[in-house]
């Protein structure tokens, strides 16, 4: 970095995910400049609590934080002024996308930085690719979380230098449990939820592109022909929340193809009265959003909506549109066609791209049902001609990497759309460049179907190590991919449906502070009353044996323990089953084989409880005479019955998840309170059957 211009340089150790090692490595930057007689302060560097980084800053000169006072209470945030009066040649500046307090000079710290830049200082930072405006709806989509402190686009690009800080996902996971990113327990308890392995190949590959990106805009930037006309594209602006996510979406397609982007409200007396009374400040926020990301917003007035927004992109010289996908609502009940309709109609020479917000985990409105692949798949996959050489296909590779979302594998397909193969990209640059993408493919590539149910991808991306799996029709056309990313939330909303459902309620609609009172009743009180009608079933094998009950109350006492060991081993045998279900380890024809095993594993348990519960009864007589002279002969009954019991318990937990799935149902409705109430039940009958048939001429 030098100190040549009166505008300062601005270098970004830019990471995927905290723990990357971004902090570290700029302080290690730090001190080989101050090891060269370069003057560098501190201005802001949190440590956090690790003992590396605080190694790393002895002997760096630290300017003392602003100290701040407001109603919320006492904060600290970067001193710029005295950063100015100092006037160092280069500062340190951690997390750049950080909100200062409310009493702060500046609301954003890469505000700060700005400053610190227009007075010629150079200044080293930090942030994570999360941080980056434009992709606040794909780290959404990635990780179910907004960004809430994010730093400009136009910002991110004015930086002379952007320093890719690079780990694998795995090493990540692997400091994050020896406690090297959150070193205090408090800490560790919040980690954010993105420290997943699918999620993090997932943001690590939108660093790598963002990078990539921004060295070949650089690149071109110099040497791209001024004389050529530029790329000019329009953004409509609606009351639909959507919008922000399609400025978003233009600015981020503006930077990649080096064009202009412009915002465009169309104003009409007529429609804009018609709209709710909220809408009218969400379309203000949409226009300050617009000019927040540097895209020029302008408002224009025609009775005439779709010909007033066409009228102005012909006059400037648009050449591509942005249109919201979702179909307005209003006045939906004239017949003729809608806004999209009409803009398509009248714009037909220039391109108009009609985009749909995406929902969670990258899943769009689809024609697929939700528990099938097709509902995941997405078509941002790279596709190649098998006839082309590796130096075209990489060259196609960079082509198609600012507009597909999985950048890991290559797909060669023929014209009428069939997949040939499949190509990794370190497999392609490592190649031969004068070889044939058709010789460096893998033809045996795994796939799956558009009806593939979605829990088996999971289990096939797990199972094969993959960050990507084709979906293909019936005959053969490829239809999109499910990426590993795509699957995390879903494994993780299926997981939690089924653990409601062994736990004996539906799945809620929600996070359950959100839920309703009357949600909450109406969700619980269905399965409730099912197994209270079953355990009714209780009371009338009672009443069966009530003269057995009269004639040998003793017998009495042990019924709480006789039917609460037969459903705790069912509800085991039932959880362990449903488990290997779910994991792909067993499938229906192994019935007999678990069968097979639960039957010994019933035999071993009963004898284990049935010699502590004979045990119990003979070690309570010796103390107090509990049980009468006959307490051998009720000893053996109870030790019996429990074998009886809980192979029983075993036996029905174990078969119950193959009956369901053998009749088309969900396994994970087999619920452990099910199974605890049919053994309750089956219990009653054993236990008194082997009691009248051990004590019939003693007590009976």
């Amino acid at each position: 970095m030098t100190h040549l211009t009166s505008h300062g340089r601005l270098k970004i150790y830019l990471g995927y995910a905290p723990g990357v090692g971004k902090t570290y490595q700029m302080l290690e930057e730090a001190r080989e400049l101050l090891a060269h007689d370069v003057d560098l302060v501190v201005g802001f560097v949190d440590a956090h609590g690790r003992s590396d980084i605080r190694q790393q800053l002895d002997g760096l000169h630290c300017i003392p934080l602003l100290p701040l006072t407001h109603r919320a209470g006492t904060f600290e945030e970067l001193d710029v002024d005295a950063i100015l009066k100092r006037s160092p040649r280069v500062c340190v500046v951690d997390e750049l996308a950080h909100s200062n307090a409310p009493a702060s000079p500046r609301q954003k710290r890469w505000q700060d930085v700005q400053a610190l830049l227009h007075a010629g200082i150079d200044v080293l930072t930090t942030m994570d690719v999360e941080d980056l405006a434009s992709l606040s709806d794909q780290v959404w989509q990635l990780t179910g979380r907004r960004v809430r402190e994010t730093v400009p686009d136009w910002f991110f690009q004015q930086a002379d230098e952007v320093l890719l800080v690079d780990v694998t996902p795995r090493a990540l996971l692997h400091r994050l449990e020896r406690g090297a990113i959150y070193p205090s327990r408090a800490a560790k308890d919040e980690v954010p939820a993105f420290f997943q392995e699918p999620v993090l190949v997932a943001l690590r590959e939108l660093a790598i592109r963002l990078t990539a990106q921004a060295l070949e805009a650089r690149r071109t930037g110099r040497a791209k022909p001024s004389d050529l006309p530029a790329e000019k594209i329009l953004v409509n602006i609606t009351a639909d929340p959507a919008t922000a996510m399609l400025l978003r979406r233009a600015r981020r397609m503006a930077d990649h193809l080096q064009a202009v982007c412009i915002a465009v409200y169309v104003y009409s007396k007529e429609e804009s009265e018609a709209l709710p009374s909220e809408d009218h400040p969400t379309i203000a926020r949409h226009l300050r959003f617009a000019e927040n990301l540097h895209i020029p917003a302008t408002v224009i007035r025609g009775k005439n909506r779709p010909q007033a927004l066409v009228e102005y992109a012909r006059k400037n010289n648009v050449t591509q549109m942005f249109l919201n996908g979702a179909t307005s609502t209003h006045r939906r009940w004239l017949p003729g066609p809608d806004f999209t309709e009409r803009v398509l109609q009248l714009a037909n020479e220039m391109e108009v791209t009609v985009v749909a917000e995406r929902h969670r985990h990258g899943r769009a409105a689809s024609p697929y049902p939700e528990d099938e692949a097709g509902a995941l798949m997405h078509a941002g996959y790279v596709r190649i001609s098998p006839d082309i050489s590796v130096e075209e296909a990489i060259g196609e590779i960079r082509k198609q990497a600012g507009t597909v979302e999985m950048i890991y594998y290559a797909y060669a397909l023929d014209d009428g759309q069939h997949l040939l193969g499949v190509v990794s990209f370190r497999e392609l640059i490592s190649a031969e460049r004068s070889k044939k993408v058709r010789d460096v493919i893998h033809t045996d590539y795994v796939f799956v179907e558009e009806d593939t149910d979605q829990e088996t991808v999971a289990r096939l991306l797990a199972k094969r190590r993959l960050l990507a799996v084709p979906v293909l029709d019936s005959e053969g056309h490829m239809r999109g991919i499910v990426t590993s990313a795509d699957v995390a939330g879903m494994v993780q909303e299926e997981a939690g449906e089924d653990i409601l459902k062994i736990g004996g309620m539906e799945a809620f609609e929600g996070p359950y502070l959100e839920v309703t009172f009357g949600q909450m009743v109406r969700k619980r009180a269905g399965w409730l009353a099912v197994l209270f009608v079953g355990e009714m079933l209780t009371a009338t094998a009672m009443g069966f044996f009530s003269k057995e009950i009269e004639r040998a109350v003793v017998l009495a006492l042990f019924i709480p323990l006789i039917i609460s060991s037969g459903g705790n081993s069912g509800s085991q045998a039932t959880t362990l089953v449903i488990r290997a279900m779910a994991l792909g380890e067993i499938r229906l024809r192994d019935w007999f084989r678990v069968i097979r095993r639960e039957l010994a594993t019933g035999v071993a348990l009963g004898a284990i409880l049935g010699l502590i519960g004979v045990s119990r009864i003979m070690l309570w007589h010796a103390l107090r005479g509990t049980y009468g002279e006959h307490y051998l002969v009720v000893a053996l009954t109870i030790g019996c019955s429990l074998i009886g019991v809980v192979l029983f318990g075993t036996t029905a937990g174990s078969m119950l998840p193959f009956v369901l799935r053998r009749c088309g149902l969900d396994p994970a409705s087999a619920s452990a309170p099910f199974v605890a109430t049919l053994v309750d039940v089956s219990g009653l009958v054993i236990y008194f059957s082997v009691a009248s048939v051990i004590l019939r001429g003693i007590l009976l």
